[in-house]
């Protein structure tokens, strides 16, 4: 149907154009100038965004040079009705205007534009067409089995230039939705990516716009994190090529971001990797920690990782000795609490040589011998943690190579103080990670490597069978995944970064089980409280023991963000009882939470038990 549909509005629209054209042609042109000369999308195009950007080659002034400012208009071809007009200043030989509303699916429109100098028009340019993409696919019926649907190109993240590699989820504009971020690197200078979510299942990249592009000579690790404490994400990118240093920036609650780098990281400039925000000394804040190169031990000898600790109105300290500065870590990094003792620890691989493991002890780090905690393999890119058993702590999946240099994945039991045992391994896939997330709403944690075709289902006590498969065909050097509830829907779906094709999005279409998605805003008003654990149990039941545990971390992995809002499967159950633990203390305890709801468990205000029994519904879309 779209097809004729489209052929009719391009006859339409060569109509109305001719109509139009001698009415253009009668106003009066006072501006002594050339037409501009539109250069793209070309004319009767079929885009894959509703928000295109228009470009034309700049006009030429009759007698002298000048600067002028141009005037873009956008048509519906059919109806004849102006749909989007904006002026924008001149470009550097080329002029571009963003539209930055989407326009509506498989419809034919056709644009034109026009120099302007002081209140004097020049003449319109030649008219030209597009027609934007159909809708995407439409969402299963209600109650069907879990299976997944690859909407990249429908979503709006692809195709895209190459090399993806970090993936992070997060509500940056503050609409409920949760954005995407997109690290790239691929030897030239390149911006980073930034989805602005539109709440349908699609996304606006709109990096440059929102001023979190960040074109410099590549990224990998980046964070959305509330470093100021204010409730919204702002966001820390890393640097990847020598010569510049990581940035920090800093959102003004609507998702629009300025740089706000302090000098103390401006004075660094390190090849960064993996990036976490984390609260090193449970102060209320937000510290930082960057791996520094991708080898490990094999990294310059001079080579240093930063760590930064958070002094409030966005300054940080670089603290320049100890473990933590000196640990020969590679690539990617994760904030956890693994020994269950409160204090957020650092795990990182190392490509050369043993994993990092960096045990915190208030805020100073130690590193550990992996084999004293029952870790056995190493790791070249990611580590994941969560808890695949519902025994209320942190198991750990490791990623490296083994010796004939494939992907392996070794997934190990935590024994509940700190030590683990090795349960299985994983082969046959080619991404530097695996993520757990509960894709089919059943109350476990299953497991998706990054770019594989099978996913991995869990039985509740942590013995994962391949599910149904996943659509990743034409997928080329998976990096990292990250799951979100992209749609509003009650299920995850997940983004996956590729440096050699276009980075990827599958939605999830599981339906019929009921879920809770959980915002958490920390005593001293972070969004997102990283570092707090939420455990979920059968309302009223809690000695009955849990349903579901999940720890507020900044990064998994190798460089991925899952959405800060945390997801339970809850199954059947109706209503549950929610107890959110903050890193400070606090104790949240949120009673009769009924199922298919988002709620905000908010840390602040709380009595001198730390318990409230008040229940805070945050608006479903």
């Amino acid at each position: 149907m779209a097809e004729p549909r489209r052929q009719y509005a391009r006859l339409v629209a060569s109509h109305l154009v001719a109509l139009l054209l001698p009415a253009v042609l009668a106003n009066a042109q006072t501006l002594k100038s050339s037409a501009p000369v539109p250069t793209g999308p070309a004319s009767g195009e079929v885009l894959t965004t509703r928000t295109p950007l228009l470009t034309v080659q700049n006009a030429q002034g009759t007698y002298v040079f000048a600067q002028f400012v141009y005037r873009f208009e956008v048509y519906d071809a059919a109806r004849g009705t102006l749909e989007a007009s904006g002026v924008v200043g001149q470009g550097d030989g080329v002029t571009g205007f963003q539209l930055s509303s989407p326009l509506d699916y498989a419809v034919t429109y056709w644009w034109r534009a026009r120099a302007q100098l002081d209140g004097a028009d020049g003449p319109w340019s030649a008219t030209f067409s597009f027609v934007t993409p159909d809708p995407p696919p439409p969402p299963p019926p209600p109650t069907s089995p879990l299976s997944f649907t690859d909407i990249s190109v429908a979503s709006g993240i692809a195709p895209s230039v190459l090399g993806g590699h970090g993936v992070m989820f997060g509500d940056a504009t503050g609409t409920g939705s949760p954005d995407l971020y997109i690290t790239m690197n691929f030897g030239d200078p390149q911006a980073d990516l930034f989805f602005v979510n539109l709440g349908d299942a699609t996304f606006n990249e709109l990096g440059a716009a929102r001023g979190v592009a960040d074109f410099d000579v590549g990224s990998h690790g980046a964070a959305f994190a509330d470093l100021d404490n204010d409730g919204d994400f702002d966001m820390v990118n890393g640097t990847t090529g020598a010569g510049a240093p990581n940035d920090i920036f800093q959102n003004n609650g609507q998702g629009f971001f300025t740089d706000a780098t302090p000098a103390s990281m401006a004075a660094r400039a390190e090849a960064t990797r993996g990036i976490v925000t984390f609260d090193m000394d449970r102060d209320g804040d937000l510290d930082i920690f960057a791996v520094s190169g991708f080898q490990g031990s094999n990294d310059p000898a001079g080579e240093r990782n930063e760590l930064y600790r958070n002094t409030g109105n966005l300054e940080f300290t670089a603290i320049t000795s100890g473990a933590a500065y000196d640990a020969e870590a590679g690539q990617g990094v994760t904030d956890t609490d693994y020994d269950g003792d409160g204090d957020i620890d650092l795990i990182a691989p190392n490509g050369s040589g043993r994993l990092v493991v960096l045990r915190n002890d208030a805020g100073v780090f130690t590193q550990v011998t992996p084999s004293e905690i029952g870790i056995d393999r190493d790791a070249d890119s990611g580590i994941t943690m969560a808890d695949i058993d519902t025994d209320g702590d942190q198991d750990m999946l490791i990623v490296g190579v083994d010796a004939s240099d494939d992907r392996v994945g070794y997934l190990f039991r935590n024994t509940g103080n700190g030590t683990f045992t090795r349960l299985r391994e994983f082969t046959d896939f080619d991404g530097f990670m695996g993520g757990f997330a509960d894709l089919d709403n059943d109350q476990d944690l299953d497991l998706v490597f990054a770019g594989d075709d099978v996913s991995y289902l869990n039985d509740g006590t942590g013995v994962f069978t391949a599910g149904p498969t996943i659509p990743t065909a034409g997928i080329d050097d998976p990096r990292a995944i990250a799951f979100a509830d992209i749609d509003g829907d009650g299920d995850l779906d997940f983004a996956i970064g590729a440096k050699r094709s276009s980075n990827w999005l599958v939605r999830n279409n599981v339906s019929g089980m009921n879920w809770l998605n959980v915002v958490l805003i920390s005593p001293q008003g972070q969004v997102g409280a990283f570092g707090a654990k939420v455990a979920i149990h059968p309302d009223g039941m809690v000695g009955a023991g849990m349903i579901g545990m999940r720890e507020s971390r900044s990064n998994n992995g190798y460089l991925a963000q899952d959405d800060p809002t945390l997801h339970f499967g809850l199954g059947q159950l109706d209503a549950v009882t929610v107890i959110a633990t903050f890193l400070d203390g606090t104790i949240r305890t949120v009673t009769g939470a009924t199922a298919n709801q988002t709620i905000i468990v908010d840390g602040r205000g709380a009595s001198a038990t730390g318990i409230s029994h008040q229940r805070l519904a945050f608006p479903t879309r």
